[in-house]
């Protein structure tokens, strides 16, 4: 056998070379926690085996500071958690996306997080479909709508709605016509995570740096 003298400068390798990392990849989702507080793996990795069931296989790859990649052997249960995001870990939000093999992991777009929301104030005549995707856009893109009942309270809408997790949550809003005047719809989210009250972003603790410039009277 004759060896050459100078290494290849190029190695092409073929699907097959790599059927073991294609598969374990596409079964696993890249996460990342909304949170200023520091992360303990082994609290994060006993809380999730917990909180999923204790899944066989299951295992958790560190990528960057509160940056993850999971495992699973299953590719059904994999499928079953990503739509459980945004899941809650120490009441902060854990962002799950599915890996896509054209897109490197430091790339991967965590500021869009489904949220519902329930939205109350609408006269009952005004709880429509078409008046809850209305409203929900303010928000972003609206992907459900219901309108529920509350014992107490009587009937209100409820959207799933993607936000953007890096503004400050939106409150509520004015509606109105020239008919029936101007109400004020205030929006309930659902299991919703740490933030901050002063400057309404989530992740955000007492020490936000968003309201130390507001109370500073600077622009961030």
């Amino acid at each position: 056998m004759v060896e050459s003298s100078d290494p290849p400068l190029f190695v092409l390798y073929n699907e097959d070379d790599i059927d073991a990392g294609i598969e374990s990849f596409s079964k696993s989702l890249i996460g990342r926690i909304l949170t200023q507080k520091l992360i303990h793996l082994n609290s994060l990795q006993n809380a999730l085996v917990g909180i999923w069931c204790n899944l066989k296989g299951f295992r958790r790859e560190e990528i960057s500071i509160k940056m993850f990649q999971f495992y699973f052997e299953d590719g059904d249960e994999a499928e079953r958690i990503l739509k459980g995001s945004p899941w809650m870990f120490r009441n902060s939000w854990l962002i799950l996306k599915k890996w896509s093999r054209g897109q490197s992991l430091e790339s991967v777009d965590f500021t869009k997080t489904l949220a519902r929301v329930q939205l109350w104030g609408l006269p009952p005549h005004c709880q429509t479909q078409k008046m809850g995707f209305k409203i929900g856009a303010c928000l972003r893109v609206v992907q459900e709508f219901d309108i529920c009942e509350n014992r107490e309270r009587g009937p209100y809408v409820r959207i799933l709605v993607e936000i953007n997790n890096q503004k400050p949550l939106l409150t509520g809003i004015h509606v109105g016509s020239q008919k029936d005047g101007v109400s004020w719809v205030d929006f309930h989210y659902e299991r919703l995570p740490q933030f901050c009250y002063h400057c309404g972003c989530i992740g955000q603790d007492e020490m936000c740096k968003n309201f130390t410039h507001i109370a500073l009277g600077e622009e961030k």
